[in-house]
């Protein structure tokens, strides 16, 4: 019996995220069992599902969190042709695949055309220019003075990936494309933070300990590919720092955890607690491994 793996960029994360900011000040704790990892299918298949979010979440979070635009954080684009092996092709492909997201959340026409242009050329050398058609780079080009319309479209292409590398049944690249794209974001996040100021956005980094999981996992399943071990194992490094974090009872709150069986559990009771210190400890390590990626030889 054949067992496919299924990469779905859903909203699972930023869930519990929106519920935090809509519910009363006296919210009553609750726990609802979520099913997020496996389903079984009684033909001639087992799926398992691991729900990452799309890199716009998390940009249209911090545009209305007052945070600036910052396009130093950004991966340059005259760094895509340095790029020359499948496995840093892949990984940058998801880097920039988040600076697009990014630029097109703060409506940064100019920079979001660049930034797809350079995704496209990536896309063309490890085998996704099916994925961008010249209807799609239209749209694009015209609707480059429409903030909600370009949000938009730079999903649609980044979802019309996903969809090709899973129907063409490569996990193992879209694990390097999708973990990456996540690292783009968090490493865009963390950069943009103040500690002190930005209670909400502090808040919403740590949370992302659990997306890093699901990003664990599913890289785990492709892990007999050498460039997806090779990843794997400077995610877990990363996965290490954000262990440090305590998830404590706070009477408030909703959370999301693993329990056996692969189940994730949405309750009340519990939050991620994180410090100064462990923070800026914590964006030493995101900048540490994504620049790694991005690095290209002198």
């Amino acid at each position: 019996m054949k067992k496919q793996t299924k990469l779905v960029l859903a909203l699972i994360i930023g869930f519990p995220v929106s519920l935090l900011t809509s519910c009363s000040d006296d919210p009553k704790p609750t726990e609802e069992v979520v099913e997020v990892v496996e389903e079984v299918v009684e033909e001639e298949q087992n799926k398992s599902y691991y729900q990452i979010p799309s890199p716009d979440e998390m940009f249209a979070f911090i545009k209305e969190s007052g945070l600036k635009y910052n396009s130093a954080s950004l991966n340059p684009i005259q760094n895509a042709t340095s790029y020359n092996d499948p496995k840093s092709q892949a990984l940058n492909f998801g880097i920039y695949s988040a600076d697009l997201a990014y630029t097109a959340a703060f409506e940064e026409y100019q920079e979001s055309i660049k930034y797809f242009g350079s995704i496209q050329k990536l896309g063309d050398q490890i085998g996704l220019s099916s994925a961008f058609d010249k209807a799609l780079v239209e749209r694009i080009q015209n609707n480059l003075d429409n903030a909600d319309s370009l949000v938009a479209i730079t999903n649609t292409s980044y979802f019309s990936v996903v969809d090709y590398l899973e129907q063409n049944e490569q996990g193992d690249k879209l694990g390097l494309v999708a973990s990456a794209g996540w690292l783009e974001t968090v490493y865009i996040a963390a950069n943009s933070i103040n500690y002190d100021k930005d209670k909400a956005a502090v808040e919403r980094l740590a949370d992302q300990k659990l997306t890093l999981d699901n990003l664990i996992a599913y890289l785990d399943k492709y892990s007999s590919n050498a460039d997806v071990k090779e990843v794997l194992g400077t995610f877990m490094e990363l996965e290490e720092a954000f262990a440090k974090l305590d998830e404590v009872d706070s009477g408030a709150g909703i959370s999301l955890k693993k329990k056996e069986g692969g189940k994730m559990v949405l309750g009340g009771g519990s939050s991620i607690k994180i410090t100064k210190e462990q923070f800026e400890m914590l964006k030493a390590k995101i900048s540490e491994v994504r620049n790694n990626i991005v690095k290209t030889e002198a």
